[in-house]
């Protein structure tokens, strides 16, 4: 019987793992070494469920409403709170990042903005209408006029700070 030399390294999440080596005789032992790798990381796994539970119950609930309009500028002169019209695209990695941070700026300006996001793969021709090449792009929208913009990824906190000074302007 050949003796097959497996390493096999198991990340724990919250401590540092060293790589085990694991002398397999057969074919038929390979089982007995997935049991081995997958115990810890099942381990570790229950320990980030818990924490994703946790962070879910802390989070406040936005309600999203979907609303179809015939044209882009109706959908902006519909609403009487200025809009903030977030850009993006499905594949785009900072416009994910966006999601969580557009929550925290929605809970934050609830009364005194309104947020809308549109899809610019589905949405080209609008994208394209108001010069949208990078992606994300905010723009502020007061009674059917762009006001503010900014292009990319920003924290809630300076997102906030700039509509809210943007506003005072008004």
């Amino acid at each position: 019987m050949a003796t097959v030399l497996a390493s096999l390294l198991l990340f724990l999440v919250g401590s540092v793992a060293r790589p085990t080596t694991v002398r397999v005789r057969a074919q038929s032992h390979l089982p007995a070494i997935s049991r081995l790798a997958s115990r810890p990381f099942r381990t570790g796994l229950a320990r980030c469920r818990g924490a994703q539970e946790q962070r879910k119950a802390q989070r406040i609930a936005v309600a999203a409403v979907k609303q179809q309009f015939d044209s882009f500028d109706e959908m902006l002169k519909q609403f009487e709170l200025p809009v903030l019209v977030d850009f993006y695209a499905d594949w785009c990695g900072p416009c994910k990042l966006m999601e969580s941070e557009l929550e925290i700026v929605q809970t934050a300006l609830r009364d005194k903005i309104q947020i809308v996001k549109i899809d610019t793969e589905k949405h080209a021709n609008i994208a394209q209408q108001h010069k949208v090449y990078g992606l994300p792009t905010m723009a502020l929208f007061k009674n059917g006029e762009q006001v503010w913009r900014f292009e990319g990824a920003m924290r809630a906190d300076n997102l906030v700070s700039e509509i809210e000074a943007e506003l005072n302007k008004m």
